[in-house]
């Protein structure tokens, strides 16, 4: 008997879409009640996973400054995981006593883009993260970790290989179970991927591994498929592509989050199954659109589905006059 093959959407335009719109000058942040709109009909589209905020300093990151009170106004959605991010120990006391059930947190592997994006070392980075684990294992909370700069470093080149996988035995002495890895700069390619996927599954074919792939050279797609044929089962994404900017002494302008849209749409297309309703997802696209001030940047939402092309040019074909048709 052969099963589906599934693949675990996890949405982030609450957090990540929201928080690096560093390359858009014209948009609206929305409101909190707007936000918990957003999240509700993420969850009535079957999205099972959902970044909904993330507890960093109000100052550093303003548009995520009511994140205590979003994790405090979460639906109750059985069935449904809402996560934040948390950038250290203070964070994630803040996200426990807001009631956050899932804990994500982040690093990069690479020493220069660490100093540089946070005047902090890979080191001192990954020890903070073992207290996060330490509270999340005491107080029963899930915890992942995202795990940056995985492929290309826009400052020291290719990150070898050994890095990540030595950083994620770490956090597997952490305890830590599920691990996402990104293309930050959204400039690796489907064979980089696919290897640097099958090393991490071939060695831990147990750990629950996502990738998060920004789309700056247009291979996002690509490379979702080619981690999913090694073994990827978790797919960070965001409705309508925005944000994913990143820390860099030159233009962000389309480094950005890959569509959730078109995510869905191309595992849709081949069989493979998320749960996530897609017709649901393009109207939460749209209303996201509409409260942000910004059109999404999804595929799909400009040029529809292939059942949607096909059945508009049987009419097409339908309208021919009989002497001209094949």
């Amino acid at each position: 008997m052969t099963t589906t093959p599934q693949a675990r959407i996890v949405e982030v335009l609450l957090r990540d879409g929201l928080q690096t719109m560093v390359h858009e000058s014209q948009w609206r942040v929305p409101t909190t009640d707007e936000k918990l709109e957003l999240i509700e009909r993420c969850a009535d589209a079957g999205i099972p996973e959902i970044e909904v905020t993330g507890f960093a300093h109000p100052k550093v990151i303003p548009m995520l400054a009511d994140a205590d009170e979003v994790v405090r106004r979460l639906p109750d959605r059985p069935g449904t995981v809402f996560r934040a991010l948390v950038p250290n120990l203070k964070g994630a006391l803040r996200a426990r006593t807001a009631g956050c059930s899932k804990m994500s947190c982040l690093v990069v592997a690479s020493d220069t883009y660490s100093m540089k994006n946070s005047n902090m070392s890979v080191a001192d980075n990954v020890a903070g993260i073992e207290q996060v684990a330490k509270l999340c294992a005491a107080e029963g909370i899930d915890i992942n970790v995202s795990l940056g700069i995985s492929f290309l470093c826009p400052y020291e080149g290719l990150v070898p290989e050994e890095r990540v996988l030595d950083l994620i035995e770490t956090f597997l002495g952490f305890g830590v179970r599920e691990i996402s890895i990104a293309d930050s700069i959204g400039m690796a390619n489907p064979r980089l991927v696919g290897d640097r996927v099958r090393a991490i599954t071939s060695r831990w074919p147990q750990l629950a591994l996502g990738v998060h792939l920004h789309d700056r050279t247009g291979m996002a797609l690509a490379n979702i498929c080619a981690a999913f044929d090694n073994g990827a089962t978790i797919f960070e994404c965001c409705t309508g592509g925005y944000g994913g900017g990143i820390s860099m002494p030159v233009s962000v302008r389309g480094m950005g989050n890959v569509p959730t849209e078109d995510v869905v749409n191309m595992f849709d297309d081949m069989g493979i199954a998320t749960g996530v309703d897609l017709t649901a997802l393009r109207e939460v696209s749209d209303r996201a659109a509409e409260l942000i001030g910004l059109p999404s940047r999804a595929k799909v939402t400009e040029f529809g589905t292939y059942a949607e092309f096909h059945a508009l040019a049987q009419q097409y074909r339908g309208a021919l006059p009989r002497a001209t048709r094949p």
